[in-house]
Formats: C-alpha cells, structure tokens, sequence
C-alpha cells in the first residue's frame, strides 16, 4: 500500500487546479481522472481569464501538462469506493491523509426530444458563458416544466444579450407579474408544449405542438443539477439542496474530507470552479501542517 498525502477524486478544472496547487506546496498527490468531464461536449470553454475560448479537451490537456513537474501521479480511472482507514482513508490499493471531491454535477436537461443532440453546441445553459457569441441575435429560452420561476429568471437575464428573446413555457402557465416583468424586459411568451428541437448548423429549430417552428440562433436551456458521484454521500458528508456543505477553506461535515468547484458550490464557472479549488488546497495544506506540527 503506498501513501499520498491526498487523493483529489474527478480531473476536470477544479480537481486539476487542487492537484496544481498542493504539488506546488510539495505534497504527494494521487489525481484520479476518469476523462468524462461535465462539459465534454462543448465546443469551448468562454469567460476563462488567460485562456481565449479553449476546448475542454485543450485546456484539461494544458492542465495535465503543468502537473508533470510536480509529485502528482494521476490515474486515468474512476473512484467509487473510499474508506475511512484509521486517521486517513483508503482508495482502492492506496493510502490518503485527505480527500478532495471534484467530481462536479451532472445536468438533467428538459426533457424535449433533441435537446441533448447538440447539448453544448446551439443548445446551452449559461448566457454568461455562452451569451456573448450569440449577441443579438435571435434566442429562444426553453423552461422545465414544473420550474417556472427559474424559466422566468433565466429570460429576464437573457435579454441583455438580445433585444429577441422567447420564453417558451413548455406548457407552464405565468402569473400576470411575471408577464409584466417579461414585457418590460421585452422577451417574448410561448406557453404552447414543445414538440422537438432539431439543432442545425448555425440555427435551432424550435417546433411547436401548434406546427410553428421557433428558428433561433441558440436554445438556451433551464436545468437541474445532480452530485455526478454518491461518494460524499456514503463518506457521510453533509448535502444542503444538492450540494455538499463546505466551510471557506473547502472542509465537509467529515475531517479529512474537501469538496470544490461545482461538487460544492453548483453556480460556479469553470474559473470560479478553480479558482475555489486553490483556496481549498492551500486551505488543506495549512491543515496538514498543523497536524505535522
């Protein structure tokens, strides 16, 4: 059984920068990746400081390279299993003094068939991170059913990007205040069922159970969010609205145990994601020393 001082569990941007920055405080490091990163399927990665509209494969590969030089060995594999063992814990074969959970979220899209077809391309979710591409410009934003007031919200804040924004509702009705707020923000409302999506080259098609077609240039999308692992669940850390509970330096309800970016803190950019995972390394590097001391 050999012995890190850390195992970082999930190798996208948050799990790669705890691992950059615990390997540039010297510590043993185990990185385990199992190369299915949350935003695989975009196209890019925008509103990254540094790093102008990078794949995800380019910028995690650009990650991994600056590991090389430091005591991080990463295994491309997945962790299901991580067991308390004494004052540290056992993954697999190996020994730990602490555990950083990156393993991020998984998104449930509206449940419209073709949404997921070109999920991450024409159809996306943050206007933030894709909004500026497709500045006015045509866009339509599809609601969950069930979750009008998010559907709501998401519109509202869309329309800064575009003075041509659709809610489509999907069959929600709205209150007369928020068709007023929709009004004044100038967005558009279809409360007609959504039969299908079929994404294009440079346009969505949007169709309607009434036959109209809705032809934006993106479909952006309200989701919902789940922890993409159990393993902070089944180590007994403490979960608040689907996130695992954290203190400023990145602890859980469990000594030993870290969370960061999204696994943490679900509205989290890619750089926001990071730059929580650096505070939460430098954070457990501080508590290993006093433990050392």
């Amino acid at each position: 059984m050999k012995t890190y001082d850390v195992a970082v569990i999930g190798g996208s941007v948050a799990g790669l920068q705890a691992a950059l920055t615990l390997g540039r405080a010297r510590r043993r490091v185990l990185l385990f990746d199992d190369g299915d990163p949350r935003n695989r399927t975009a196209d890019h990665v925008h509103n990254y400081l540094g790093a102008e509209n990078p794949s995800p494969t380019d910028l995690l590969a650009t990650g991994h390279h600056q590991l090389e030089q430091y005591d991080v060995e990463v295994r491309d594999t997945r962790v299901d299993e991580v067991a308390v063992d004494g004052d540290g814990f056992a993954v697999g074969s190996d020994r730990v003094r602490a555990v950083v959970l990156a393993t991020g979220l998984r998104d449930e899209l509206p449940d419209v068939p073709g949404v997921a077809k070109s999920w991450g391309r024409l159809v996306v979710a943050c206007p933030h991170c894709h909004g500026w591409e497709v500045r006015d410009q045509p866009l339509v934003q599809l609601g969950m059913r069930g979750l009008p007031d998010r559907s709501v919200a998401r519109a509202l804040l869309l329309s800064r990007w575009s003075s041509d924004v659709i809610l489509c509702t999907d069959g929600d009705e709205l209150t007369d205040e928020q068709l007023t707020k929709l009004g004044k923000a100038g967005v558009q409302v279809r409360t007609e069922r959504v039969e299908a999506v079929h994404p294009g080259d440079d346009q969505v098609r949007v169709l309607l159970t009434t036959g109209e077609a809705l032809l934006p240039r993106a479909l952006f999308v309200v989701v919902r969010q789940h922890q993409q692992s159990d393993l902070a669940e089944r180590l007994g850390c403490e979960i608040v609205d689907g996130a695992v509970s954290v203190d400023g330096g990145g602890r859980t309800t469990v000594p030993g145990v870290y969370a960061v970016g999204t696994t943490a803190v679900p509205a989290l950019f890619a750089i926001g994601a990071a730059g929580h995972a650096s505070t939460t390394a430098v954070a457990l590097h501080a508590d290993l020393l006093e433990q050392e001391l």
